[in-house]
């Protein structure tokens, strides 16, 4: 049987303080657009209460697209900053990098991710006005804020990965580039996940163009991924998979990653009757021991549960992070 969460609580706590979006993108796993619902920030007062957050637990702001809600975002970040939340960050697709945008990251002192899918051609095609987007991070830039970008990996954006980091280096304030899998939930559910081949071949382009990069920066842009593998024993791969992370969305209800929301069997309850005896996420690891790769973290154990052909790609990009100049065909386990 799963075990309760143990006190003191969450490690991660995951709110969606709107499901409205500006964009349509075409790989979105919420299919969020212009109609959508705001979340009441006195629920997430009320989550935090009956969850309670671990001493540095990790608050993440989300949605939908969080820079449309200014103001929930400030009640949600003061919330968990008073009940003790480590670091608090903002996922936003970076329309709305404006005066109130900048006010925020300061006040919360909050870390800052941009989602951004390849260079403007290409995030044209598949999330849009990437004009916009740009000017938002030359906004931070010129504020001195730091940011990381993540993309989300598809046959359309995986060519796109090597002119995405070589843009990014250009920005002094890049701090990090991570590749999300694409889930196929929502409007990315028909979308063409890369080829094994393909996502190891470009993985490997990618490493070369951000060495090519950091040698003329100050300050190296961090692939995520490189960190994801030879770090010795992991526990885990996420939160998530403790049973130590929640997700938050407008009208109360509660759930163990973003990936899940909405999907039978997976509920935590609501903030006001929380139930997380079945929170813990267990991934299949039946192939874990006959890896190769050494420290590594496994799969994100919901993507397994939503796709295991994108799961088996989680594999591949260890894989490819272990050895970044092999040339040798990586098999993709089942």
């Amino acid at each position: 049987m799963p075990e309760t969460m143990p006190r003191p609580g969450l490690d991660l706590l995951v709110v969606w303080v709107t499901t409205r979006c500006q964009l349509s993108c075409r790989a979105c796993y919420l299919s969020a657009g212009p109609v959508g619902e705001d979340l009441d920030p006195a629920l997430a007062g009320r989550a935090i209460a009956a969850l309670g957050l671990a001493p540095g637990a990790q608050l993440q702001i989300a949605g939908g697209e969080p820079g449309l809600v200014p103001d929930i975002v400030d009640q949600v970040a003061f919330l968990a900053r008073a009940a003790g939340a480590g670091r608090i960050a903002i996922q936003t697709n970076g329309l709305a990098i404006d005066d109130r945008f900048i006010a925020l990251v300061r006040r919360h002192r909050l870390g800052v991710g941009v989602s951004l899918d390849g260079p403007p051609p290409l995030n044209d095609r598949v999330r849009g006005q990437t004009a916009r987007v740009l000017a938002g991070l030359h906004r931070l830039e010129a504020e001195g804020i730091a940011f990381g970008v993540t993309v989300t990996l598809s046959a359309e954006t995986l060519p796109g990965l090597v002119d995405l980091a070589l843009m990014l280096g250009g920005f002094a304030m890049a701090r990090s580039l991570g590749l999300d899998i694409l889930r196929p939930l929502g409007r990315g559910a028909d979308i063409a996940l890369p080829r094994p081949a393909d996502l190891a071949g470009s993985y490997r382009a990618l490493v070369e163009a951000l060495d090519w990069v950091n040698r003329r920066r100050q300050r190296p842009l961090v692939l995520r991924e490189a960190g994801m593998v030879g770090c010795g024993p992991s526990e885990s791969y996420c939160a998530a998979e403790r049973g130590r992370a929640a997700v938050l969305v407008p009208g109360g209800g509660l759930w163990p990653c973003s990936s899940l929301v909405g999907r039978d069997g997976f509920s935590l309850g609501t903030v006001d009757r929380p139930d997380l005896s079945g929170s813990a996420l267990r991934p299949s690891r039946t192939l874990c021991g006959s890896c190769a790769v050494s420290g590594c973290r496994g799969r994100c154990p919901a993507r397994a549960i939503v796709s295991s052909a994108a799961s088996a790609l989680d594999c591949v990009l260890r894989r490819a992070a272990h050895h970044p100049s092999a040339s040798e065909t990586i098999r993709v386990p089942a």
